[in-house]
């Protein structure tokens, strides 16, 4: 009976091990470990985005037209981070734009970039670690990402020294790890973050998707995941907790997020606004799925960064 249970609990072992081994190489590796049947780990239903799918190509050619310079910096553990910057005539403020996960900026931010441009917004397109041209073998979720997020800001407060306000700017992944940084030092030019429809923490964001894409229990499985992370990325589930560090915010916080979003959950966002201790605001856009707020509801959402942008630099240059 005992070798019996031995056998038992060794074979559970070996299918978990397997199985984190197999979810810490589809989620956190730069390439992913494709699924039976997919191209790659990225492969999702398109079917919601499909109206926007004509103007956004249009916006998304604008911008890859707009003349660029192309940035690069250090990481604090040496990797080369790379990124585009558009700038506009008269600046007022510049934009850190973070894309989401496995993303691409110009993507991303592609709906809302031609507004901004016009109301005098420089933008930093980066290219998150283990994305585009920026180096990394791995994607940590905003554990490791929000310390690039803080390079970034560091490096514009030097070209601009100091006078131009920053803010970080982040969609889904790109949201949450922007949200992760609340808790940063971040110089005193950075005047407020902007997060679309992000997710609560890497542990919160992991349980839904495996439930819902993979019709699995999240535990024990997300044990082996963790064990993974630490061993082989070198971050902890603890390190990618946006609430964490939101409750020690002091930069305004404006959150966006789509009502029919059923990849991130609007209740992310909520609690997230109930997390942040500093000065915030939220906007729930109906009708919108994941990350297409700016499209559902361009004059809602514009209305919304422009009122943001207002209250906030009042008297900067009295």
């Amino acid at each position: 009976m005992m070798k019996l249970v031995l056998w038992a609990v060794l074979v559970f072992l070996i299918v978990m091990f397997s199985a984190g081994a197999f979810f810490f190489r589809f989620a956190i590796t730069r390439n992913g470990a494709p699924l039976p049947g997919k191209k790659s780990p990225s492969s999702v239903d398109l079917r919601p985005w499909e109206k926007y799918r004509t103007m956004h190509s249009k916006q998304y050619d604008w911008l890859k037209s707009q003349p660029k310079k192309l940035l690069s910096i250090s990481s604090k553990d040496g990797l080369k981070l790379s990124a585009r910057y558009f700038e506009c005539e008269s600046p007022e403020r510049v934009l850190i734009c973070v894309h989401g996960y496995r993303g691409q900026p110009e993507h991303d931010f592609a709906a809302v970039s031609g507004w901004l441009h016009d109301h005098h917004c420089n933008l930093l397109l980066i290219d998150q670690r283990a994305s585009g041209r920026s180096e990394g073998k791995y994607v940590t979720f905003g554990a490791k990402e929000k310390n690039d997020i803080c390079a970034w800001s560091e490096y514009l407060d030097s070209i601009h020294s100091g006078v131009l306000p920053i803010y970080l700017y982040g969609i889904s992944m790109g949201a949450s790890t922007v949200l992760m940084a609340a808790d940063q030092k971040l110089p005193a030019s950075v005047k407020g973050m902007i997060a679309d429809c992000g997710f609560t923490s890497i542990g919160d964001i992991f349980e839904v998707r495996v439930k819902e894409s993979f019709h699995l229990p999240p535990y024990p499985l997300m044990y082996f995941m963790r064990f993974f992370c630490f061993l082989i990325a070198g971050f902890r589930f603890r390190d990618a907790d946006a609430r964490s560090a939101l409750a020690k915010a002091s930069v305004p916080v404006l959150f966006l997020h789509g009502l029919e979003d059923h990849f991130v959950p609007p209740e992310n966002s909520v609690r997230n606004y109930q997390a942040c201790r500093s000065e915030k605001k939220i906007v729930l856009i109906p009708g919108a799925v994941h990350a297409s707020s700016s499209s559902e509801n361009p004059e809602l959402y514009q209305n919304s960064l422009a009122e943001f942008f207002s209250f906030h630099e009042e008297g900067r240059n009295q």
